[in-house]
């Protein structure tokens, strides 16, 4: 089972709950296959995943927390370090090995964030829709 999804959830509603990196994952060999540079996609791949699990278990301590502000400041700071890591990432790869690896993980990351953004704001408004 995954990091932040109850023991009570079936499997299909994890994996849509982490479609993001289902995707990543499903599209990985096929676009080395197609010649996208190694090391870009898989550090692409790996930071997301890392900032991933790392946002779901903050997510959990984050809920866990009974002060609404500390919610807020913790959630804050939670979403800008994750940006800070994928951006450093991204500036690394064109500073260390090339500009196309660089390039490479930043469009992984930018795909991967526009599905957890559209699954996000799906969930988001299905919850609030919802009786209850």
């Amino acid at each position: 089972m995954l990091i932040g999804a109850p023991a009570s959830l079936d499997r299909s509603f994890v994996a849509l709950l982490y479609i993001d990196v289902v995707l990543v994952l499903i599209v990985a060999p096929f676009a080395l296959a197609a010649g996208a540079p190694a090391v870009g996609f898989s550090v692409g791949v790996a930071a997301w995943i890392i900032g991933r699990a790392a946002s779901a278990v903050a997510e959990k301590r984050i809920a866990a927390m009974e002060d609404f502000r500390r919610q807020i400041g913790f959630g804050v700071v939670s979403s800008m370090l994750r940006v800070w890591l994928l951006a450093c990432t991204i500036i690394a790869l064109g500073v260390l090995v090339s500009r196309e690896d660089a390039l490479t993980a930043a469009l992984v990351i930018f795909a991967a964030f526009s599905v957890y953004f559209l699954r996000s704001a799906v969930g988001h408004y299905t919850q609030r829709k919802s009786p209850g």
